[in-house]
């Protein structure tokens, strides 16, 4: 029976779909479809065969996997990664938890802004998601959860990767994802780079007067909230225009509520995020 012999278990909005991209195009690996097998967190009790069904087109690979951010989020799931593939290699894709915050809080205020109160308030609906333990900041405390998966595996199982290292150089990037999974590093997927940039999803290529005129401007931010309120939120000319850059003090003053939790992912990950902390 074939079954998974890695996993990525990266992060929401953390580059998990660039990460599923490029490893599917390298010929000593299969991934499992386009994400969102959820085995391990939801379809548990359809047993092996169930998740065999996954890999079933494998051929020779050296590696089978599969990406589901919701593995890491999901607290029953260490346990049954472990009884089921034992201690299966798992690459863990990480972002600034505001900066993530606030990807996330995009992502959301394109698909239901009304269900939030504030919405055109970051640090108000931040505040609120703090309150109600909502997925958005609950999912910033990786030193947290890492924890619970120290439980169950050796911290060498973990290949760790900082989403700034994506963009700045992917390359580089997936050659060490390659080199954990014992696979040929010489091997360069035809499409690395991704099509939106990280901050805002202006395009890669926009020139920057380009870039302020037609994405970040204060004028194009007006348009944009225009088109929200009267309930066009859903139309290819809304979603085109990016949110504004996350702004630097808010993000520090917000980040203070991961510190403690980010030194925790330090101490038991062994690498460095200190550039994650907030400047006290």
């Amino acid at each position: 029976m074939k079954l998974a012999n890695f996993l990525v278990i990266a992060n929401k909005r953390c580059g998990t779909s660039w990460l599923n991209h490029n490893l599917a195009t390298h010929p000593d690996i299969f991934m499992a479809g386009n994400k969102g097998v959820h085995f391990f967190d939801q379809e548990f009790n359809k047993g092996l065969g169930h998740y065999a069904a996954f890999f079933s087109e494998s051929a020779e690979e050296k590696r089978r996997g599969e990406t589901e951010h919701s593995y890491f989020w999901n607290d029953k799931v260490p346990k049954r990664i472990h009884a089921t593939l034992g201690n299966v290699p798992m690459i863990l894709s990480l972002r600034q938890p505001i900066e993530r915050a606030y990807s996330h809080f995009q992502l959301l205020n394109r698909k239901q802004g009304k269900a939030w109160p504030n919405f055109d308030d970051f640090e108000k609906v931040i505040n609120y998601s703090f309150e109600n333990n909502h997925k958005m900041t609950a999912w910033g405390f990786y030193g947290r959860q890492l924890k619970l998966y120290c439980e169950y595996f050796p911290i060498e199982t973990f290949h760790f990767i900082k989403f700034e290292e994506i963009n700045q150089n992917p390359l580089q990037t997936i050659r060490e994802v390659f080199d954990f999974l014992g696979v040929d590093n010489g091997f360069v997927p035809p499409l690395l780079m991704k099509k939106w940039t990280a901050a805002t999803n202006v395009p890669i290529d926009t020139g920057e007067l380009k870039g302020r005129i037609l994405y970040t401007s204060a004028t194009t931010r007006l348009f944009r909230r225009f088109l929200r309120k009267v309930g066009f939120n859903h139309i290819t000319t809304y979603n085109k225009f990016s949110p504004p850059p996350l702004d630097p003090e808010l993000k520090n003053r917000l980040t203070k509520f991961y510190d403690d939790d980010l030194k925790l992912l330090m101490d038991l990950s062994k690498q460095d995020f200190s550039s994650w902390l907030s400047s006290n």
